[in-house]
């Protein structure tokens, strides 16, 4: 038996973005065969974002693992490979926007007629029904419609700041990779497949619970605390010596609070009847967090991090992403592996971001450039003979990567 877990399973994505090119590259992980239907002329959008649609750092991140078929899908017979593709594949995934996949002909009750045993998951901003399910929906902006933002910010701030990164559609790429997973032991089981709706919007409200819980049991609608915890004092990002250098530090219990003022020679601050106990840190936290940062402001934001971390108290200095490279847990772990992609280079990126005692997982790939695969998809897994693919090629049905765009 194999130990590679997702081996002989094959996916066909319809992903475009973050959401289903991450699961894919997830699955792809796992050891799936993960097909992109993508054509050259209207690609996924995330390879528009810079001027060579071959090196766009978004699209060759979250498209690693992904095999690419480059196909005219408004040309009947490139409608009638993907649909050999889909009788043989056990997984089909898709994110795009309202009806698009009904008019293209592949929608669940299409494909399911061509597969019936297929798992088939559909993720869009707003999910497939509903009063909003035709609206169109990206990460920033899910942060902003699922109330992720009216808590992510400093108090003073008019507005919810939120981030440029785009958290609901990552999120959501490894909650729908939980739902396949789920379905295919499904499938395992009674032979059935399933269809999945999974909407972006949700997945980003489902990381605020805990602000849901305040409002649905106390009433309470929480508000933007920045750095702060309700339940610890003092709880925040420090600034150090140097260029924007940070340390965190975070301290819940009296206890933790002893240690912190003896190990840094502030003992005194314990007889503050301001800071005597966690209530009254708190109640003056203003003040706490101005006296903290004074005494940090002229330290090495590690040094801070290792003194503190030796008396017990949590405490981490603030990483960039080099330095998470340079982590020396991190390169144990081997968190980070190099990939040499055709175009783009050699490029680090994220490796396998966990173990498993008796399982095996394939080395990842890079993402692929436009028409890579189309080739190979069309003589191994739909039989066709080199002259069949040239002649389809000149038809203007397939991509192939050699070609050229024309002006």
């Amino acid at each position: 038996m194999s130990k590679i877990p997702l081996e002989g399973i094959k996916a066909i994505s319809f992903g475009v973005g973050i959401v289903v090119p991450e699961l894919g590259k997830i699955i792809g992980q796992l050891g799936a065969q993960v097909i992109k239907i993508e054509y050259a002329k209207q690609p996924d959008f995330m390879r528009t974002i810079t001027p060579d649609p071959n090196n766009s750092p978004g699209f060759n991140e979250s498209n690693r693992n992904h095999k690419v078929f480059s196909v005219n899908l408004s040309t009947e017979k490139g409608k009638k490979m993907v649909r050999e593709l889909v009788k043989t594949a056990d997984i089909f995934c898709e994110n795009y926007r309202g009806d698009v996949m009904e008019r293209l002909g592949f929608d669940y009750e299409s494909v399911k007629a061509i597969n019936p045993e297929i798992i088939y998951i559909s993720s869009q901003g707003f999910g497939k029904d509903g009063p909003y399910s035709a609206h169109k929906g990206y990460g920033p902006t899910l942060c902003a419609a699922s109330g992720l933002l009216s808590i992510w910010g400093q108090p003073e701030d008019e507005f919810g700041c939120g981030g440029s990164f785009p958290h609901p559609d990552n999120a959501a790429g490894w909650q729908g990779t939980m739902a396949l997973l789920a379905a295919l032991d499904y499938k395992r089981r009674t032979g059935r497949g399933q269809f999945i709706d999974m909407s972006q919007a949700e997945v980003a409200a489902s990381l605020i619970g805990e602000a849901q819980l305040d409002f649905t049991i106390n009433g309470r609608i929480q508000k933007r605390i920045g750095n702060r915890n309700p339940y610890a004092a003092p709880h925040g990002c420090y600034r150090c010596k140097g260029n924007d250098q940070w340390c965190a530090i975070s301290i819940y219990t009296n206890e933790e609070w002893e240690s912190f003022c003896n190990v840094t020679g502030n003992s005194g601050w314990m007889d503050d009847p301001r800071f005597k106990d966690l209530a009254s840190r708190l109640k003056n936290v203003d003040e706490l967090d101005s006296l903290i940062e004074a005494w940090t402001a002229d330290k090495d934001h590690i040094a801070v991090m290792h003194l503190l971390q030796g008396a017990g108290i949590a405490a981490g200095f603030t990483m960039r992403a080099y330095d998470s490279i340079l982590d020396p847990q991190m390169n144990w772990q081997k968190n980070i592996e190099e990939m040499d992609h055709p175009v783009a280079g050699k490029r680090m990126y994220p490796a396998t971001p966990f173990d498993m005692a008796d399982m095996e997982f394939p080395k990842n790939t890079p993402a692929p450039v436009l028409g890579e695969h189309t080739a190979e998809i069309c003589r191994d897994m739909l039989n066709m003979s080199d002259d069949e693919i040239m002649k389809l090629k000149e038809e203007n049905v397939l991509y192939l990567a050699e070609e050229k765009e024309s002006s």
